[in-house]
């Protein structure tokens, strides 16, 4: 009997060990730290008096399917062929869940009608799946404006992502 105990014993150990260590804590507050990585394609237009922009985009990234999207912006010129931005973004997935982000960035005019540009989004959290989302990711984004008014221009973009997310 004294060694069936002990087996038990050290089954309760084990148990007690694994469920209390951190990362089975993380797991089950954040999940795993999955890549975040695929492409978009989308237009965005910037206000030349405010700074302020709007995008939409459509694409395809890991553990969200096909995407729709949209940011909001405000861009400031930090000397004649360079930027900065920030604002905040929404990551529609193939099935309705949302992704939502806080992103910064900054870029510079390579010709007259070309731009590259680099931002990191920070995940906020989302709806369904995606509530208790965390993670990062950084886009590369190549432009080409397609238009200029008298107050603001359209571009448009293709972009690359590359990170991690926790759901």
């Amino acid at each position: 009997m004294p060694l069936r105990r002990l087996i038990v014993l050290s089954g309760l150990v084990l148990l007690a060990v694994a469920a209390f260590s951190p990362a089975a804590a993380l797991a089950a507050a954040h999940g795993t730290d999955l890549p975040l990585k695929g492409t978009s394609t989308g237009s965005l237009t910037a206000s030349f008096a405010t700074g302020a922009a709007t995008s939409s985009f459509t694409g395809h990234l890991s553990h969200l399917g096909a995407i729709t999207g949209g940011d909001v912006a405000t861009l400031t010129a930090t000397g004649p062929a360079t930027f900065t931005y920030t604002g905040t973004d929404t990551l529609v997935a193939a099935n309705g869940d949302e992704l939502f982000s806080t992103f910064t960035g900054s870029g510079i005019f390579t010709s007259a009608i070309t731009t590259q540009s680099s931002q990191v989004n920070t995940i906020t959290g989302g709806t369904g799946r995606f509530a208790d989302a965390s993670g990062t990711f950084t886009i590369t984004i190549s432009s080409v404006i397609v238009s200029i008014g008298a107050t603001s221009e359209t571009i448009d973009n293709a972009d690359t992502y590359n990170g991690q997310i926790s759901y």
